[in-house]
């Protein structure tokens, strides 16, 4: 929700500054929609770094009396 007000609030404010015409609300929803697309683009989540290729799922390490119960939880 408060991305859509603030391209709301961008697309009012550029029409006060240049005057209502649907050129410039057109120009102004692109360009926030390109600067919003770079933004999302380059978050965190979306970069991979070196050496971030797997993921380790789970790993469990089981401690017994003896080796044969030691055994029977390996995987």
């Amino acid at each position: 929700m408060v991305p859509l007000i603030l391209i709301g609030a961008a697309v009012v404010g550029a029409c006060l500054v240049f005057g209502y015409s649907s050129f410039v609300v057109g120009f102004v929803l692109m360009f926030v929609g390109v600067l919003g697309l770079i933004t999302f683009m380059s978050t965190v989540g979306m970069v991979r770094r070196p050496g971030e290729r797997g993921t380790v799922i789970e790993e469990r390490h089981y401690m017994g009396d003896t080796p044969r119960e030691d055994h029977r939880h390996r995987m």
